[in-house]
């Protein structure tokens, strides 16, 4: 990710996830964070058309005690989707993680998602926990799930 990569973020973001969308600055803050962070902290991709237009990103956040991180955010441009993106984001995140040598890394997901739910399975992801009301408006649990090494 680039900073000039946020507003395009930030599109994709309102389009997926509407009243709970990460707003633009989130996007610029993560971005500054994590490649100022010394050791690292995380890193945002972004998937590119061949034209350069964005049509997806990903975010993982290592924890600071080490041997963990937080897949906080993956979305897909819904006209792009079911074409490998997400798998391919999905795929440089837990690699970047692994090369840090985390050998467990996590994810929220609303328990309603069904799509995303089988995608995270298909990524090798395993349901671990609930969260209860973790989610607002709508009210919603989240499923946490997580990747071993």
């Amino acid at each position: 990710m680039r900073a000039a990569d946020a507003p395009a973020m930030a599109r994709i973001e309102q389009e997926v996830f509407g009243r709970e969308a990460w707003p633009r600055s989130a996007f610029a803050y993560l971005h500054a964070v994590f490649a100022a962070a010394r050791p690292a902290r995380g890193r945002l991709w972004v998937a590119e058309t061949t034209g350069g237009g964005i049509v997806g990103y990903v975010g993982v956040e290592l924890s600071a005690l080490g041997g963990e991180a937080d897949v906080v955010n993956l979305a897909v441009d819904p006209a792009h989707r079911r074409r490998g993106i997400g798998r391919t984001l999905m795929a440089a995140a837990v690699g970047y993680a692994r090369t840090r040598r985390v050998e467990l890394v996590w994810l929220r997901v609303r328990a309603g998602n069904r799509t995303a739910r089988a995608f995270y399975r298909r990524c090798g992801f395993e349901v671990v926990g609930r969260f209860r009301g973790y989610y607002a408006d709508p009210r919603e649990d989240a499923v946490l799930m997580a990747l071993g090494s």
